[in-house]
Formats: C-alpha cells, structure tokens, sequence
C-alpha cells in the first residue's frame, strides 16, 4: 500500500490531537501530539499501517525531503542545545577525505588538485570525491526497496514511491540532500560505544567481518554508560572501523578488503527487533564509524541460543527507502569517544550541515560535536 499524507490531510489534523501509543518499554511514545507534529512519524512501530513504507509528505515537499528529520523541531533542537552544551569542547566527526583511500564497490579515492592564480599569486582547490568513499550521510535518493508488481517483479521503489528514472532525470531534484542542507541536522546526540564495551567485556572481533551487534548488546552498553534516550535523538554507535584503518590494517590489508568480490562489514544485526527499537525511541537519524552501519552482507537469519534463531532483514530497505532516515557511516568517532569517557557523559550537541546540492544523493556530514 503507497500511503502518505497530503499537506491538505495534514492540515485538517492541525486541531485534531493524536494521541500516541505507549508501553513501559518505549516510553517515549507516549504523549498528545498536535499541530505540524500529526504525522506517522509519532506513531508506534506496531501501529503503522506499513512499517515498510512510512512516506509521509505530498510529493517534492519538504515534508518528503526531510523525511525523519521532521522529528527535529524548532523545540527539541533548542532543548538539546540548552541540556548538553556546558564546557564548550568539540570534536570533529569527520574523518579525512582520503579516506577510505582504497574502498570497495569500485569507489575512486578522492582527488584534490591545487590550482595557481595569477602566476601563483593566489590559489584555487579541486575537488572530485565519492561521499560514499569516506564519511557521509546516505540520503534518500541512495537506496531503494523492493516494490514488485506482476508486471515488474524486480521492480524497487525509493522513499515516497520515487523510481530510479526519476533519480537519473537532472531535471527532477525530488529527495535531494538540499532539503537537508536548508535547516542543517542539528539535535541531541548520544553515543553508544560499542567498541569501547567489547575491550572492557573482552569481545575479540574485526569491524572487516560479518561480526553483528544485537539488540540486546546495545541495550547493556546504554544501561552501562547511564544513556537515556529521547524522542528526536541522533544515534552514534562506535564499532572501531577507524581505528582498526589507521592503526592496524596494512597496505596489504587494505588492498585485499578493496579488491574482495565479498566484502564483509561489522554492524549493527539487521532484525525487526532492532528495527522497532530504532523507530519506537524515535531516533531522527542513525550513524556509525561503521562502512554500512548494519552487518554486511545482510544475513538471512540470527542465532539466538542454542537452537533458535530470528529472521533478518536488510535495514537499509526500512531506514532509508521506508522510513526517510538519514543514515551516517563511516564517521570518525575517535575523538567523540575520548572526550565522552573523559567527561563521563554520552550526549552531546550536534551539528551537520549537508551540501547543498539540489537532487544530491549523499553528502559528506560536516559534523561537529560540542559538549
């Protein structure tokens, strides 16, 4: 079912308070939602009428184009501001844009040419890089979903119901990051420090492997940092893939993930658990250090005890293609987890401003943590 909501619909909701489900396990459902606030996106997980598909927004509208983003307010903004900047340190959460200097997928390293002026009087930079090769926000035009007809069984849908042709039309810039770039990403950021948590609890792994995170994990390594979550949070989850780069891989290594016909990514399990987790917190937007931010390849199944196991599925499909949420990979976390550990604290103030580029489909985050 292709459901949304038109800007008339939505308007006639303006006087019209709904009230949103809640449990003692999701707290933050429960509450009277009004004006601009009437929308899907306040709704419990279990009851959206597709929790495949929550496109909500009349088509190329900036409802649509921010897509999970409309969880950040005018009001939870100033709210994350006022609570989480006390000392005025900060750290950038962008790794260098050399990096991944050998990627996968046949992504092109960055290139930056240094042009003279005037006779070296003066000088000009050129840029020409892949966001998805270092760290980056994947907008809404980046993946798409399953959408099969009997016609079409291969048919796939983006956010909203847009279809690749209009991705390659120049002319159409429906979805593009420049929805985002116009108000910026700006909120309550939280960290959980999952790679930290595996050196205290002695969990080996390499983030280059298909070593997945379940829910259940995240939950003690929230409960252990004193994290609580609010609804229009932005999720940071640290798994080491920088670290491990810069550190530990060789050239070798490097080489040898860049040239796999299977590669192999560290990430969070793709399972519905998860997925309802992710929605019921109301989480505005997802980032990690992580190459996919989900366990890659996605796997068919999760083993849970000796003989069960849950099904998986590929979250990329729901966050991105079903729900509109930015998700982040590849961000440098480094510096945030030390500064976190330091200050005993897991939340912060963040700022993102996307590029503004009409019809973009990904974005380098140019993210700033202050505390």
């Amino acid at each position: 079912m292709l459901f949304w909501l038109s800007e008339a619909q939505f308007k006639s909701l303006e006087e019209k308070p709904v009230p949103c489900k809640s449990s003692p396990k999701f707290p933050n459902m429960g509450s009277m939602i009004t004006t601009s606030k009437a929308s899907l996106h306040y709704r419990d997980y279990d009851s959206l009428p597709d929790p495949k598909r929550v496109w909500t927004g009349k088509p190329g509208s900036r409802e649509e184009g921010l897509g999970r983003l409309v969880l950040l307010t005018p009001e939870v903004v100033a709210n994350a501001a006022s609570t989480c900047i006390k000392t005025g340190r900060r750290t950038s959460l962008n790794w260098e844009l050399t990096k991944l200097d050998i990627a996968n997928f046949n992504r092109a390293p960055a290139q930056h040419h240094i042009v003279s002026l005037l006779n070296g009087a003066a000088y000009d930079d050129v840029y020409i890089f892949n966001p998805q090769q270092s760290s980056q926000w994947d907008g809404l035009r980046h993946f798409s979903a399953p959408a099969p007809t009997p016609s079409d069984p291969n048919r796939r849908l983006f956010y909203g119901g847009m279809t690749s042709g209009e991705i390659q039309d120049r002319n159409n810039t429906r979805l593009g990051i420049q929805h985002w770039a116009k108000e910026g990403i700006c909120g309550r950021g939280v960290l959980l420090d999952y790679a930290e948590y595996a050196r205290r609890h002695s969990i080996s792994y390499t983030t280059f492997s298909d070593h997945s995170i379940p829910l259940h994990v995240l939950l003690d390594v929230a409960k252990e940092q004193g994290v609580k979550f609010l609804r229009g949070d932005i999720l940071f989850i640290r798994i080491g893939v920088v670290r491990e780069w810069d550190q530990q891989m060789t050239a070798a290594d490097k080489l040898a993930y860049a040239q796999s016909s299977n590669p192999q990514h560290a990430g969070v399990e793709g399972t519905e658990e998860m997925l309802k987790w992710i929605w019921n917190e109301g989480f505005s937007a997802v980032a990690s250090d992580a190459i996919s931010f989900e366990v890659y390849p996605p796997q068919p199944s999760y083993k849970r005890g000796e003989n069960a196991s849950v099904k998986g599925l590929f979250m990329h499909e729901y966050l991105i293609a079903g729900w509109g949420m930015p998700v982040g990979e590849l961000f440098d976390l480094e510096g945030l987890s030390h500064i976190c550990q330091e200050e005993q604290r897991w939340e912060f103030f963040i700022t993102s401003a996307p590029l503004n580029m009409p019809g973009g489909v990904s974005t380098p985050p140019n993210c700033i943590a202050i505390f």
